[in-house]
């Protein structure tokens, strides 16, 4: 059973299983983060800003943003599709509430007994539903905490449940953006052999944006060791088309591998549609996330 469970928790994410479950929460849908890398921590904030940075969503960006989505993460490898859901709200000048849902479905495979006989099939998923809160602390600081439930179940016999919480810090001036994010706090996850914790991480990121064009980074470092960070770049024409790409760098065992993305956003009249693909990797290559969303 440890390894069947090693083997589809690596088709989560690739990250590091010697201790920690759940890694697909450490995977944003947000087609627009996406497409810049995985930069998303300096963001402005978007229907996905629970996924990005919580605390963005009581600064700049849109007073309401709704979303949903599908994806197709690691096609080559394990063929997940991924379904999500997310957005927020800003109730008043300095305080916002949101929340974010994705689910996350592995490939069907056929169950064999310790007699070596097939005896049906199962189909594993993993869900994850947030609610969050941010507030405007001073002029263009401001703070949120996001807080989630997680539901996995890989096998009829490995099944479990847990809670957690993100905390994050974001700022924005005169184009400059700046963010500071703890995801993952919480209880561990248990499939009836050990626990696993989940999958921790500290993400920090900046982003500068001038005459249309945005460039953003971000460094990410897991409890368990492993090392990301990406560098993204968005251009937008006349606040309709927006082109990204970017560059993102992670160990190959601990973390989501080394990629390249690319991405397109539309937007018209409060209606955006965005659509992220990844490439230059043989774990995640091909990947593809794709939104549509309102915004006013």
């Amino acid at each position: 059973m440890k390894k069947l469970l090693s083997v589809i928790l690596a088709a989560a994410a690739g990250l590091s299983l010697q201790a920690q479950g759940v890694a697909f929460l450490n995977i944003s849908p947000d087609p627009a983060s996406a497409a810049l890398a995985g930069t998303g921590i300096a963001r402005t904030a978007d229907a996905y800003a629970l996924e990005n940075n919580v605390a963005a969503t009581a600064l700049g960006g849109p007073a309401m943003d709704v979303s949903a989505g599908y994806g197709r993460w690691q096609p080559q490898a394990a063929a997940v599709n991924v379904i999500s859901a997310a957005g927020y709200y800003r109730i008043t000048d300095k305080l916002a509430l949101g929340l974010r849902f994705k689910d996350f479905a592995y490939p069907e495979y056929t169950v064999v007994s310790a007699a070596g006989r097939p005896g049906g099939s199962f189909s594993p998923m993993e869900m994850a539903f947030g609610l969050g809160a941010a507030y405007q602390l001073a002029d263009g600081l401001s703070a949120g905490v996001s807080l989630h439930y997680v539901n996995s179940s890989l096998a009829e016999d490995a099944k479990t449940s847990a809670f957690g919480a993100d905390l994050a810090l974001k700022f924005e001036k005169d184009g400059f953006h700046a963010g500071l994010s703890v995801n993952n706090l919480g209880s561990a996850v248990n499939y009836g052999n050990g626990n696993y914790s989940q999958p921790g991480i500290v993400r920090a990121g900046c982003a500068y944006s001038i005459a249309g064009l945005t460039a953003s980074a971000e460094a990410d470092y897991l409890f368990t060791g492993g090392v990301m960070a990406g560098l993204g770049l968005e251009y937008g024409i006349a606040d309709i088309v927006f082109l990204r790409g970017g560059f993102h760098y992670g160990d190959a065992v601990k973390a989501i591998p080394t990629h390249a993305s690319l991405g397109l956003g539309l937007k018209y009249a409060g209606v955006h549609l965005d659509v992220a693909f990844l490439t230059a990797s043989k774990a995640v290559g091909n990947s593809l996330m794709a939104s549509l969303g309102f915004a006013f």
